[in-house]
């Protein structure tokens, strides 16, 4: 696995809009901008990220400026100014030898994820789920999780613990709700590489040119594999419908645990619960469900392709990156 180097005091972000951009959220994510720099870092926007509509730019605009922060020598992390539906009509414009031979890091959540998912598993370079995009960081005082983003940004791996509290309401940024995770088949201890993000996104991806899933796994069948998906709005019917494709496809061959995080905005036609569609899906596999990441704050800064150990019991429930 290839690991970008990680950023110091100083270093350029360079921000692109390659699915929304943020004009409809200004004024957060003005203020996210303003919480990197108290961090230490400097920003740099593409053209495209001050937009509104459901893309910021047409397809071809959004692959070029995207490849324009991979070919400045000055940018050392590229992060995706907002999420969105439609990212993943840019991947065929885009040079992927350019990501290639200008490695560093790429972070994003939500849409961003067929990007995030095909540079890790195609191209074995790691990238990384950020606890929100560029107009999520949109809190004084930042919250922990988003501390911890940045010191892993500076390459000091913290251990991530459970939050004691969470969102009851997304996108309030209130943590009112006492937080539990909930661990369908019993306790988990597990130690894999992690890769994974929003499943809307991932269910795509299978069958195109740019699944290489199975020969990623294959490559890291020694470490095994430990998949955390982020559940934005699908039904509990369509996510164990979901679980079965991937099985089908065998991406969950030699995994050795799920993590599912807190489902955005849930629904069910037939009065299905999330926690029997992952039962039922997964009836023997180590799973954590309402992990801590994803659309639902508090959320963790997960490394895809890095190893990690994960825990979940009555007296420890963490993530810890394995160097």
């Amino acid at each position: 696995m290839i690991i970008p180097k990680y950023l110091k005091k100083d270093d350029l972000i360079g921000i692109t809009a390659a699915s929304c951009g943020v004009l409809d959220k200004i004024e957060k994510y003005e203020l996210s901008i303003s919480n990197i720099i108290e961090q230490g870092f400097k920003v740099v926007e593409t053209n495209n990220v001050r937009t509104r509509g459901i893309v910021s730019s047409s397809s071809f605009i959004r692959a070029q400026e995207l490849e324009s922060l991979f070919l400045n020598k000055e940018v050392k992390l590229v992060a995706i100014a907002s999420g969105g539906d439609f990212l993943i009509d840019i991947l065929d414009k885009i040079d992927f030898s350019i990501v290639k031979e200008n490695v560093k890091w790429i972070c994003g959540s939500s849409d961003p994820t067929s990007l995030l998912f095909i540079i890790t598993t195609n191209y074995d370079i790691a990238t990384i789920y950020s606890p929100c995009n560029m107009s999520g960081f949109n809190v004084k005082p930042l919250h922990q999780s988003y501390l911890n983003y940045f010191e892993i940004l500076k390459g000091n791996l913290v251990k991530q613990n459970k939050f004691p509290y969470c969102e009851s309401k997304p996108f309030n940024d209130i943590l009112d709700k006492k937080n539990s995770w909930i661990n369908i088949n019993g306790d988990v201890l597990a130690t894999g590489i992690l890769i994974g993000g929003c499943i809307e996104c991932l269910k795509d991806i299978i069958g195109t040119k740019y699944d290489k899933t199975q020969e990623f796994i294959e490559n890291y069948k020694k470490d095994g594999i430990i998949w955390y998906f982020d559940i934005f709005s699908m039904t509990s019917e369509d996510l164990y419908k979901t679980l079965i494709q991937f099985k089908y496809a065998g991406w969950f061959k030699y995994t050795k645990a799920i993590l599912f995080g807190k489902v955005c905005f849930p629904s069910s036609f037939l009065d299905y619960r999330y926690e029997d569609a992952i039962k039922e899906a997964l009836p023997s596999m180590e799973v954590i469900y309402q992990f801590d990441v994803g659309h639902v704050k508090p959320s963790f800064t997960m490394i895809n392709g890095k190893k990690v150990k994960v825990v979940s019991n009555k007296d420890d429930n963490f993530l810890e990156y394995i160097n």
